[in-house]
């Protein structure tokens, strides 16, 4: 099992915004995840803007491709494009930046 970190922003005046919309995040959307392999999945926010999310997976790179090329996920990732802040807007869903793991106690 894999734990992975990353960090992207979204914007702060739209903080409570998105938070609302997770609260109620679609439930095929959230089987898709899992379908994909990822477990334990967290956001935190910070102010600023940063998302910083962790999640738990075998092999995350398969599985966003794979989750990635989902109906589903295309029309959540769609939805959301008017949160977060990213350099490149003809990028689908926000700009992460994975983030190296330094230590772990279990």
């Amino acid at each position: 099992m894999g734990r992975v970190a990353y960090v992207f922003k979204i914007k702060p005046e739209l903080k409570n915004e998105y938070k609302r919309i997770h609260d109620d995040i679609w439930p095929e959307l959230k089987k898709a995840i899992r379908d994909c392999g990822q477990r334990n999945y967290s956001l935190f926010f910070r102010k600023g803007g940063t998302i910083f999310a962790y999640l738990e997976t075998d092999d995350f790179e398969g599985g966003n491709e794979k989750l990635n090329n989902m109906d589903i996920s295309i029309r959540w990732e769609k939805m959301m494009d008017k949160y977060f802040v990213k350099d490149d807007d003809t990028a689908l869903g926000p700009e992460m930046e994975i983030l190296e793991e330094v230590w772990h106690l279990d």
